[in-house]
């Protein structure tokens, strides 16, 4: 009976260890950055974009889920062939005046990501050969913001 407890209990603390966060992220990463923006005109809304670009273009054995960071969770979304944006709606410059209803505007969440993370740091979730992976992102740089211009005119 000892022998069958002690079995269960290395099978669970193995799978465990397959959920922890990883300090080596098995494709070489190019560059890692946020960098917020808004809308310049009114009602064009805000948010953050945090980029992760690779050397290379990821094997099939990656696929990128979703990136936690200050609180917020993004879905990646592959911009090019070595690029993934991760986008975090913010709360600034929503339309105050009507046009758009308050209730239209998501409300972003506070989302706890499954390890402890700095003002400067992130957590990328990500599948390893069908494997639910995370690994931990440290010393994100923070790139000067961006302010759309306003539109044109159109008479």
């Amino acid at each position: 009976m000892k022998s069958l407890y002690l079995i269960l209990v290395l099978i669970l603390s193995v799978q465990n260890c397959s959920n922890q966060i990883q300090d080596k992220f098995p494709a070489a990463v190019k560059e890692v950055y946020h960098q917020h923006w808004i809308g310049g005109v009114q009602g064009g809304g805000s948010g953050t974009g945090f980029y992760i670009e690779f050397k290379t273009k990821l094997p099939e054995t990656i696929v990128l889920k979703q990136l936690y960071f200050r609180n917020g969770l993004a879905q990646a979304n592959k911009t090019s062939e070595t690029q993934y944006l991760f986008n975090f709606v913010g709360k600034a410059n929503w339309d105050r005046r009507g046009e758009l209803e308050i209730s239209d505007v998501p409300a972003p969440k506070t989302i706890n990501p499954p390890y402890p993370i700095k003002e400067n740091e992130a957590i990328l979730e990500y599948l390893y050969k069908g494997e639910r992976k995370y690994f931990k992102i440290s010393n994100v740089k923070e790139k000067e913001m961006l302010a759309y211009p306003s539109a044109r005119p159109r008479n």
